[in-house]
């Protein structure tokens, strides 16, 4: 999946990941809150709309204000973060071929930026790499987290509220990502259990 980069991903120095960064975890705000409230009533920083039909709201004026649920955080590779937003919050392929080029030519920057500061004359030249090899990593990680999830099932399991078909759906819609994605040999006959060719 690497070849041009030696069999391995480019290196990238870890940071701190929430590893869990979705919508349901961002608390946000809208900067100018209160100048964007016109001739509204202002009370503990909430406007109050005197005309409820009326909207001032600018979706590019909100922020995120705060982060929840860490439980999961960790060091890691900022690509796995990048990759959990690609997967589980944007709505296709393209949004997320176009998050990461954009975050990998913010990389580029920062690495150039770096390199100019650094008095021993090292030039740092830091790379994201392609998108394709991180979906499929991402994929076989959510695969092997459904699979411990069904083994969990077996003893009556985490999640009662999920039955075995709609974990076994989950799985299955996994496996044919892979496939998509050129893993062929992902891609096996459905058959019956138990008949014999």
């Amino acid at each position: 999946e690497w070849e041009e980069y030696g069999g391995k991903p480019p290196a990238l120095p870890p940071v701190l990941c929430h590893m869990d960064l979705q919508p349901q975890n961002l608390a946000f705000w809208r900067v100018g809150y209160e100048d964007n409230c016109n001739n509204n009533e202002v009370q503990n920083g909430h406007c109050i709309r005197n005309n409820k039909n009326s909207s001032n709201y600018d979706a590019n004026s909100s922020s995120v204000a705060s982060v929840m649920d860490w439980e999961e955080a960790c060091y890691a590779d900022p690509r796995f973060e990048l990759l959990l937003v690609c997967r589980k919050v944007l709505a296709n392929r393209d949004q997320s071929k176009i998050l990461w080029q954009s975050y990998s030519h913010q990389v580029q920057r920062l690495g150039s930026l770096l390199s100019t500061q650094l008095s021993n004359g090292k030039c740092m030249t830091w790379e994201v790499g392609p998108l394709e090899p991180w979906l499929k990593l991402e994929t076989v990680h959510s695969l092997c987290t459904l699979l411990l999830q069904a083994m969990d099932l077996l003893g009556g399991g985490r999640s009662p509220w999920e039955t075995k078909p709609d974990l076994w759906g989950k799985i299955d819609r996994e496996r044919l990502r892979l496939v998509r994605m050129g893993w062929v040999f992902c891609n096996f006959a459905e058959e019956k259990v138990g008949t014999v060719e």
